[in-house]
């Protein structure tokens, strides 16, 4: 990938993962002190919120050398993103459990299928670096395809994820939709 040298987005991406850490132990401390269920925890949700900035400052600057080349390219990215929202919706259903208004976080579940989702998104990130050695525009409209799937499902999940907490109750209780049930139909496959 490339790497910028503008010390701006530097020092952005420092404090941005500053502040990430501080939060993290913020929502650790939150945990254990909450009664939670199995494979839950509680996240501050300025984390989600933050998440996609770092994907944009890292994978943003790489999709918009790659589609800069041609317009295949820029439909390849189309696809990708097209894919990233899908997964990103899919994640954030499975993930976001409930809000936490009273100190902005959310409670997020960890489950089979959104690990399993995490390691699709892992495969296709790591099949990057041997598609960028290619000189097989295929190969290369195949990665555009793939770091615009990763841009854009950060992005996505993180949107759909604050969608949700902004959304629910001041209570801390699910929101419902009057045609959905509080459980997903992948829970019980979880």
């Amino acid at each position: 990938m490339q790497n910028s040298s503008n010390p701006v987005i530097g020092l952005i991406t420092l404090a941005a993962f500053v502040t990430i850490s501080i939060l993290v132990r913020k929502g650790r401390l939150q945990s254990r002190s909450s009664p939670l269920a199995p494979r839950e925890r509680i996240r501050p949700l300025a984390i989600t919120m933050l998440d996609p900035l770092i994907s944009v400052i890292i994978i943003g600057q790489f999709v918009w050398h790659l589609v800069a080349h041609s317009s295949a390219h820029v439909i390849a990215a189309s696809v990708g993103a097209l894919l990233g929202v899908g997964i990103g919706y899919v994640r954030a259903r499975i993930m976001f459990v409930r809000a936490i208004k009273a100190t902005k976080s959310i409670v997020l579940r960890r489950s089979g299928l959104e690990y399993g989702l995490v390691a699709i998104l892992i495969v296709l990130r790591s099949t990057e670096g041997s598609i960028e050695r290619s000189a097989s525009s295929v190969a290369q409209s195949a990665l555009t395809a793939l770091a615009s799937l990763a841009l854009v499902e950060a992005v996505a999940r993180s949107s759909f994820i604050v969608k949700r907490y902004v959304d629910s109750p001041r209570d801390g209780t699910v929101a419902v939709a009057p045609n959905e049930s509080v459980t997903s139909p992948t829970d019980e496959f979880l």
